[in-house]
This record gives C-alpha cells, sequence and structure tokens, in this order.
C-alpha cells in the first residue's frame, strides 16, 4: 500500500500559499506566518499585500506574550512598515521589552503608538534603552501606561542620546512633580524634540516652575501640552512669562 503524501507548507506551492495568506490579518502574517521557514519567507517577500504594508493597526486585541515575541522577531527584519498602532493590547512589561529588542534592530518605523497597554516604568526602561540605538523613530506616543516619574526618567536616560525622536506623548501617566525635574535636564540639552505632551497627568506649579526654567534655555521645542493638570494660578503665571520670552512655543493650558 501505497504511502499517504500529507501536504505542508514547507512543500505547498506559492499560489496555494497565497491563498491562505488572502485570509489572513496584516498582523497574523508576521506574527504566525512569518519565520516559518525561509521557503515561506520568500512566498511572503513577494506577497502584494506584504510588499505595500507600511501602516500596521492592532486594537483591543488579547495579545500573549507568544503572539508579541513572534511579531516582534518578524519585525526586527521588517523594511515596509513605518508606523505601528498598538492599542489597548495590554501587552504589559515583557511586550514592551520584546518590541524594544526589534526597535535596536529594525531600520524603517518612525511612529510607535502603545496606547493603554500597561507596560508601566519597567517596560518605559526597555524601550528608552532601545531609543539609545534607535535612529528612525520621530514619534512615540506612551499614553496611558501607568509609568510615573521613574517611567519619565528611563526616558530621559534614552533620549540623551537619540537625534531622531520629534514627538513624545506621555499623557494619563500619573506623572507628578518629580518628573519635570527630569525632563528640565533633557530640555536643556536636547535639539531634536519638538512636541512633548504631558496632559491629564498631577502636575502642579511646583512641577511646572522646572519645565519654565527649561523652556528659557530650550529653542526647539514648538508644543508643551500641559492640559488636565492641577496647576495653580502661581504656575500659570510663570509659563504665561516663560512664553512671553519664548513665544515659538504653543503652550496648551
Amino acid at each position: 500500500m501505497a504511502e499517504k503524501f500529507i501536504p505542508s507548507l514547507h512543500t505547498l506551492p506559492a499560489e496555494l500559499i497565497y491563498r491562505i495568506l488572502d485570509n489572513l490579518s496584516d498582523y497574523s502574517i508576521l506574527y504566525s506566518m512569518r519565520n516559518v521557514c525561509a521557503h515561506i519567507n520568500t512566498i511572503i517577500d513577494n506577497y502584494n499585500r506584504y510588499q505595500t504594508l507600511t501602516i500596521l493597526s492592532l486594537r483591543y486585541d488579547k495579545t500573549t506574550p507568544d503572539k508579541i515575541q513572534h511579531f516582534a522577531d518578524a519585525l526586527q527584519q521588517n523594511q515596509k512598515i513605518t508606523t505601528l498602532f498598538f492599542h489597548n493590547n495590554q501587552i504589559g512589561s515583557q511586550g514592551a521589552e520584546y518590541l524594544a529588542n526589534a526597535l535596536r534592530q529594525n531600520q524603517t518605523l518612525t511612529v510607535l503608538n502603545l496606547h493603554a497597554n500597561r507596560i508601566g516604568s519597567q517596560g518605559v526602561e526597555y524601550l528608552a534603552n532601545a531609543l539609545k540605538e534607535n535612529n528612525t523613530l520621530t514619534t512615540l506616543d506612551l499614553w496611558d501606561n501607568q509609568i510615573g516619574d521613574q517611567g519619565v526618567k528611563h526616558l530621559v536616560n534614552g533620549l540623551q542620546q537619540n537625534k531622531t525622536l520629534t514627538t513624545l506623548e506621555i499623557g494619563n501617566n500619573a506623572i507628578c512633580d518629580k518628573g519635570p525635574t527630569h525632563l528640565l535636564h533633557l530640555l536643556l540639552k536636547n535639539t531634536t524634540l519638538l512636541r512633548l505632551h504631558l496632559s491629564h497627568n498631577q502636575i502642579t506649579g511646583i512641577g511646572v516652575q522646572y519645565l519654565a526654567v527649561a523652556l528659557q534655555h530650550n529653542k526647539t521645542l514648538v508644543t508643551l501640552d500641559l492640559r488636565f493638570n492641577p496647576i495653580d494660578d502661581i504656575g500659570r503665571k510663570e509659563l504665561a512669562k516663560t512664553h512671553q520670552d519664548n513665544p515659538q512655543i504653543e503652550l496648551i493650558l
């Protein structure tokens, strides 16, 4: 009796693999198909949807650590994706570590949006260390990730050497008055950052004083967003005075 031939992905012709890919999401192609074997990688590289994939969005997905790891491994070699929206996926600090490893190798990603992923200060430390080596990312959005003042410190350490990031969103992150003391050191030296978003935090007039000092010396920042922070009248007057001396900055209060 002849042996029954059981086909596998390793031996299927490209036409059949394309049919499989047609029924998968962009994210699934990257985390479940990419790096299965050299044969599949070659087919994916020539797949039209993959060749034109520059923006990838994944929102409200119960992403497991394994999925994130496979996706991050694929992202390291990807030369197409420039914008990644990863909203409300609860990847945690471990997921942030995997993405940070990808950032060290990836040379095309310019926008990384990690809204509401609970990465915390530990996750930010992983990303900040990657920013010391990454030279393509221009926008990092970490809204609502519970990073706190310690997370701000990690970001400042990472951005001291970074020369490409122009937009940093760290709103709604339980940042208090210690956070601006760290940002002061960054803004006194950094000549790349253009937009800094700090809305929905707990920065008071005390923290604002440090930002005001930074703005007296920083000549490149064009937007500072401080909406929905408990800034008292004294702090607002301090910012208004600084704005008179540095009118190119858009202060959003």
